[in-house]
């Protein structure tokens, strides 16, 4: 074994004798450094491969949300993917009824259509209403709630805290739900969901959280998510909503909630317009709502005051009447089932301009008003006569 050694330990020390050993240390030295510095570089990808990840993360979140709000992008509700929870579609059919009243224009009587018909279900039928505010402006809030509880939201927006609406769109507990609304004031089987301006803020914060990719689920789908809970059914026979005129992120979600809408319209022209133009982004979205039913356009404000509710309208609200009638049609020509075949009311479901309405506004609701004054009870007939209306057309379209 030695004797075949010799040859190599030979030719290494001549090697040696060769390069010098001043050659061979500094090439180990340099062997030593290449090897530092190639761990150093393994070391320094390993500290910055989370950090390049957060911003290819950050920069796709950043391409999503500017994809969604391009000129020719698809819009920002319709982003895909849409995730609602398995079995949207048979919560949707077999549900209590939920009733947005919505339209994209202000001071069309959307609050006081609301508050009158909670009234009317919980006091004429017995019902067991959940009304829901919205509008962070908190209109209805204040028609419904007593003042002591006006107050108490009042004091808790003062201190930062969040309105139960607020809550509502970003809590998935249908349990907390139950008690979180307040008793409606005269109107001791309906209860609210109130709301006020903290509302907006959350509204925006959940909406650029779903937009930029970091939220977990669809926002689109939160309030269905709990108005569809069984516990939630149980508790309540009917919803009611005032939704905003915009389409924020609460108005969105309680439009894929609900199983109706109706819409109030004043009869005048720009009214009427926004009517076609909110019929319009209810197809345009219908892939959100694929289900939801328009249950009717109703004239509020109109001019037909006395006591008999055939009185004709004055020339400018018919023929507004005819122009709604055409711009809604024309809206929805290409929309699928059950969106196409939205009409609007009767006339004598009309609401008329009274002045119990006007004096109601913003502190009670007229319908509950015990008052036995022509005037208080031609205010009763005529939301009675729109429940009835609305509860002929739902089951006849169930």
């Amino acid at each position: 074994m030695l004797t075949e050694s010799l040859p190599f330990i030979e030719r290494l020390s001549r090697h040696f004798g060769d390069s010098g050993w001043e050659d061979w240390l500094a090439k180990l030295i340099v062997a030593i450094v290449i090897a530092a510095l190639g761990s150093l570089a393994l070391w320094l990808i390993r500290k910055a491969r989370p950090h390049l990840q957060s911003l290819w993360g950050a920069k796709r979140r950043i391409d999503r949300a500017l994809d969604v709000v391009k000129a020719e992008g698809v819009g920002l509700w319709l982003k895909e993917p849409i995730q609602h929870n398995a079995g949207h579609a048979d919560r949707l059919r077999t549900s209590k009824p939920i009733i947005v009243v919505g339209n994209l224009k202000g001071g069309v009587g959307k609050t006081t259509v609301t508050a009158n018909l909670i009234a009317h279900y919980a006091l004429k039928k017995g019902e067991r209403v959940l009304g829901i505010d919205l509008d962070f402006q908190g209109s209805l809030t204040a028609n419904a709630l007593s003042q002591e509880n006006r107050d108490t939201l009042l004091v808790v927006e003062s201190e930062k805290g969040l309105s139960p609406a607020a809550q509502l769109i970003d809590n998935r507990d249908a349990a907390w739900l139950q008690y979180a609304p307040h008793e409606i004031a005269g109107v001791p089987t309906a209860k609210l969901i109130s709301t006020y301006y903290s509302l907006a803020g959350v509204e925006n914060r959940l909406m650029i959280e779903w937009l930029l990719g970091k939220r977990s689920g669809d926002i689109r789908y939160q309030l269905a998510s709990v108005l569809h809970d069984p516990l939630i059914q149980r508790s309540f026979d009917r919803i009611i909503i005032d939704a905003p005129p915009r389409l924020t992120t609460a108005a969105i979600q309680a439009l894929c909630a609900a199983t109706h809408v109706l819409i109030p319209t004043v009869l005048d022209e720009l009214s009427t317009e926004a009517v076609g133009a909110f019929a319009d982004q209810l197809r345009i979205h219908q892939k959100l709502w694929p289900s939801l039913k328009i249950v009717g356009v109703v004239g509020t404000m109109t001019t037909n005051s006395t006591l008999s509710p055939t009185r004709p309208l004055i020339d400018v609200e018919v023929d507004s009447l005819a122009a709604g009638r055409r711009q809604l049609a024309a809206a929805l020509q290409t929309a699928s089932a059950p969106l196409r075949d939205a009409s609007f009311l009767p006339i004598e479901c009309f609401i008329p301009d009274k002045l119990e309405l006007s004096r109601a506004a913003g502190h009670r609701i007229a319908y509950a008003s015990p008052s036995g004054s022509d005037a208080a009870v031609m205010v009763r007939e005529a939301f009675d006569r729109l429940g009835d209306e609305i509860d002929r057309r739902i089951a006849a379209r169930s």
